[in-house]
C-alpha cells in the first residue's frame, strides 16, 4: 500500500450502448448510449446519496466519459473526471465487432478465456494487471473521500478477482449491470 492507507472506490460499468444490446464486442471501438443507458447514472448518483466523491476517473472511452457526465449531473454538483487508459476497455484485436456468440466459437477453439488473448490484442490478465496497478497506486491518494471508477465489465472482473484472491477466470464470464 502506498502510504499504508486504503482508499474507498466504488466501481461502476458505463451504462448500456447499442452495441451491448446487439451482443457485439466493442473492444476499443464506441458504441452510443441507449436511452436505458442515459438514465442509469442516474440511478448510481441516487444510491451514491450524499457520498462527497473526491473525483471520478474514467476509461477514455466515450459511453465511460458520458457515463460518468451523466453521474455528475443527476449528483448535481461539481465534480473533477479524470480520464485513465488502465481502466480503459480490453484491446480485443481482431475480434472486435464480432458477435458475442462469434466470440465464444472461435474463443473455445483457442481452449477457453484462460490465458487467452485476443489476436491482435490483449488477454483478460493484461487488463487486470493494468487495472490493479492503478487501483494500488490510488491508495493514500492525496484527494479527500471516496472515488468512483466508470469503466467496463471485464476491467471490474479483474479488479474483483484481484482483491477476493481469486483467478480473473472466475470472473471474467459475470455479468456486471449497468447499474
Amino acid at each position: 500500500m502506498k502510504g499504508g492507507m486504503a482508499i474507498e472506490a466504488f466501481l461502476m460499468r458505463h451504462g448500456e450502448t447499442e452495441a451491448n444490446v446487439q451482443q457485439v464486442l466493442l473492444g476499443r471501438e464506441d458504441s452510443p448510449l441507449t436511452e436505458a443507458g442515459r438514465r442509469q447514472p442516474f440511478e448510481v448518483a441516487r444510491r451514491l446519496g450524499e457520498t462527497e466523491l473526491a473525483c471520478i476517473y474514467t476509461s477514455p472511452m466515450a459511453r465511460s466519459r458520458r457515463t460518468a457526465e451523466l453521474v455528475v449531473e443527476a449528483l448535481g454538483r461539481p465534480i473533477e473526471l479524470k480520464t485513465e487508459p488502465a481502466i480503459a476497455e480490453i484491446d480485443a484485436g481482431r475480434f472486435t465487432g464480432l458477435t458475442f456468440e462469434e466470440v465464444r466459437q472461435r474463443v473455445s477453439e483457442f481452449g477457453g478465456f484462460g490465458g487467452f488473448r485476443y489476436p491482435g490484442g490483449e488477454s483478460w490478465l493484461d487488463v487486470q494487471t493494468r487495472a490493479v496497478e492503478f487501483v494500488s497506486n490510488l491508495e493514500g491518494h492525496d484527494d479527500a473521500g471516496p472515488i468512483l471508477l466508470v469503466t467496463h465489465a471485464g476491467v471490474i472482473a479483474g479488479l474483483v478477482a484481484h482483491f477476493l484472491g481469486k483467478p480473473i477466470e472466475k470472473f471474467i464470464r459475470t455479468r456486471f449491470g449497468h447499474d
